[in-house]
């Protein structure tokens, strides 16, 4: 089963594996610019996209233990 599982990651190309992290860290740079220059809609936006940080770490904490 080891095997398989190790075969599989290694064929994962550089973009497959980095490819969430870096749409994360991009929805956190549109969060901290738009809470950095607006008010009213950026507050939303801002609020939403580093909002939605916490909720995939929340959803990744409850996939590991649950």
């Amino acid at each position: 089963m080891t095997e398989r599982i190790r075969t599989k990651r290694a064929g994962r190309s550089g973009w497959q594996i980095f490819r969430w992290p870096l749409v994360m860290a991009l929805a956190n740079l549109i969060g901290l610019v738009a809470a950095l220059f607006g008010d009213g809609w950026y507050d939303i936006i801002s609020w939403v996209t580093l909002g939605l940080t916490l909720a995939v770490i929340v959803a990744a904490w409850r996939g590991w233990t649950g």
